[in-house]
């Protein structure tokens, strides 16, 4: 078995060219809504090859109306990859853990590739709420990477 060292890769940080994580983020005031069990709030646009990192809730008011309402974050796909059925307390709710390799179904892995444009959900998973929650997502954009690249460095 032969190892190949690299050259030509450049010695302090990455090249402008590569995806940029950025951090995105929407209120949702659910006071301002008339909301019930299983509404969907459509609240962060991904745009095509985006790689969220992680994304969660943050609590801003906590949920008083009553109701045992709690809140799921995910997609289309699978409603509560990011966040599962979780009351609206004070504070960041808790993500779902990285388990399994599959990004999809009944696997939930707290993150997700999108190859087409989709959004992150909100949904009101039982009972309507009050609270006002910060939806947000830890995004890298990988449109273009690596599509029509050649090498650049040299392997000996």
């Amino acid at each position: 078995m032969a190892t190949y060292s690299v050259s030509g890769v450049g010695t302090s940080g990455h090249p402008a060219g590569y995806p940029t994580v950025k951090v995105i983020s929407q209120v949702v005031d659910f006071s301002s809504t008339t909301n019930a069990t299983n509404d969907v709030f459509q609240v962060l646009s991904m745009p095509a090859n985006t790689l969220v990192l992680y994304a969660g809730l943050d609590i801003l008011t906590a949920d008083s109306a009553g109701n045992s309402g709690t809140l799921s974050l995910g997609d289309g796909a699978d409603v509560d990859c990011f966040v599962a059925a979780s009351t609206a307390t004070a504070g960041i709710e808790v993500t779902r853990a990285r388990a399994g390799d599959s990004q999809g179904g009944t696997t939930s892995i707290g993150y997700r590739y999108y190859a087409a444009a989709d959004t992150v959900d909100l949904v009101v998973a039982t009972g309507a709420i009050n609270a006002k929650v910060r939806v947000f997502a830890v995004t890298a954009d990988c449109d273009g990477q690596g599509d029509n690249e050649a090498q650049v460095v040299t392997y000996a």
